[in-house]
């Protein structure tokens, strides 16, 4: 094992959003495991509305302007900062920030996740599930980074349970409270038909489920899970034969592709699919159903280990970032590649 006797630390930027703060904090992990460097989490001091975002997105192609700006606007830094090895972050607000801290401290940034036109000169390393048409180097895995208790998981013999996790509405999906309704309806109708034990854990974005909903749930004696309660996700989706997940949440999607359950992605058109959806659909990571077939199931899949998501990610640190403290690129930047 590569060692580094060194006090320094992995900083994470996140906004208290599981969607980006899980995927970080599972970098962070495989190099905590691997490298025996400790991470520390700081959650981002301002909220960015989207207007916000699109006017750093815009700067960002003036690196000098981009630093000013920030100056102006970021009026507090994590005390972490100058112990600081390394940033990681997920998700365009926290990349906004890092990149400001990353620029001004003269420290690497990974960035994991789809940088939609930010400029990639303020990023050294991009950690994606696809590939993307950026000029700085890319680290690419089978699913986004899932933390290693959803990927150990695998081990555990699965219980006679079944679990729906809901998302919310997006541009990309834009579900109804209807729909929410009638997934719900659907899983139930599921859980009594194979007699199984049921849970329905709704995420942040998830809109209030109507009273027949809850009436549903407690006729059914299915266990709802909504974020005012404490539960550890990983332990839960672990007990879980087969997982029902709305296709808006990356994150939720890929942990769940991790447990080796039979995973089942609810989508509102059959027909109409993404890049990375066809990914997991190509490799048996998934099954694909509308609200209406939902139920369908097939009981095939190709549970993912975990050397198949870290191995490339930690060749690629070793390659750029571990050759006895790391390495910062930012003035010798390579022309655009992708490791798989």
């Amino acid at each position: 094992m590569n060692t580094l006797t060194s006090n320094k630390a992995v900083l994470v930027i996140h906004d208290g959003r599981k969607g980006h703060l899980n995927p970080s904090l599972a970098v962070a992990e495989v190099i905590q495991e691997k490298y025996q460097l400790q991470f520390q989490t700081f959650q981002l001091p301002i909220k960015l509305s989207k207007k916000w975002v699109s006017l750093f997105k815009k700067i960002s192609n003036f690196p000098m302007c981009y630093q000013v700006f920030g100056q102006l606007f970021f009026k507090i830094e994590p005390t972490e900062i100058k112990q600081a090895e390394i940033i990681i972050c997920s998700g365009m607000p926290n990349l906004i920030y890092a990149a400001y801290l990353a620029q001004k401290y003269q420290r690497p940034l990974l960035y994991v996740g789809n940088l939609r036109k930010f400029n990639e000169k303020l990023i050294d390393l991009s950690i994606t599930a696809l590939p993307q048409n950026v000029n700085c180097e890319q680290i690419i895995l089978p699913t986004p980074p899932v933390s290693a208790d959803f990927t150990t998981s695998t081990e555990l013999e699965k219980q006679h349970e079944a679990v729906l996790l809901l998302g919310g509405s997006t541009t990309e999906y834009p579900f109804s409270k209807q729909d929410f309704s009638n997934m719900i309806r659907n899983f139930a109708h599921f859980v009594h038909l194979h007699q199984l034990k049921g849970s329905v854990i709704c995420s942040r974005r998830t809109p209030n489920l109507d009273l027949k909903s809850l009436d549903l749930l407690h006729d059914q004696q299915i266990d709802y899970i909504d974020q005012q309660q404490k539960i550890t996700l990983s332990e839960k989706l672990a007990q879980c034969k087969y997982i029902f997940v709305t296709e808006d949440s990356i994150t939720m999607l890929s942990e769940a592709i991790h447990t080796g359950a039979v995973v089942t992605a609810i989508c509102l058109n059959e027909e109409k699919t993404d890049e990375l959806v066809e990914k997991y659909l190509n490799y048996q990571y998934i099954q694909r159903k509308s609200i209406a077939h939902l139920a369908q199931i097939i009981e095939h899949y190709s549970p993912i280990k975990r050397a198949e998501m870290i191995t490339p990610l930690v060749r690629q640190l070793d390659m750029l970032y571990f050759q006895g403290h790391f390495q910062k690129m930012a003035h010798s930047r390579k022309k655009h590649k992708v490791y798989a």
